[in-house]
């Protein structure tokens, strides 16, 4: 389970807070927070601290919001390693 608590911090940032595990069957919920709002918020980030676990669908979610300015707060040192692994690999085809 993932609860996922958006958080204005200002007028020009959101913080998405995620509690629980990351995987790929709330990821459409967190793409659906992040398309509501690219204009109203200049700045927007995402904060891991209490996430326990994610699936290789979330590291590659992380690394296209990274790619789309979207700052990762928080990130347990092995979802950072994991996600450098897929941008320095790309997905693996399956």
């Amino acid at each position: 389970m993932l609860k996922i608590t958006p958080i204005p911090e200002n007028e020009s940032s959101l913080k998405i807070r995620l509690c629980g595990q990351l995987t790929k069957e709330y990821l459409p919920e967190i793409e659906r927070l992040l398309a509501e709002n690219p204009i109203s918020f200049a700045a927007v980030s995402l904060d891991l601290a209490n996430v326990t676990f994610v699936d290789r669908e979330a590291v590659v979610f992380l690394c296209s919001a990274k790619t789309r300015n979207i700052t990762i707060e928080n990130c347990p040192s092995y979802v950072a390693r994991w996600m450098q692994q897929e941008r320095v690999c790309g997905p693996s085809k399956k």
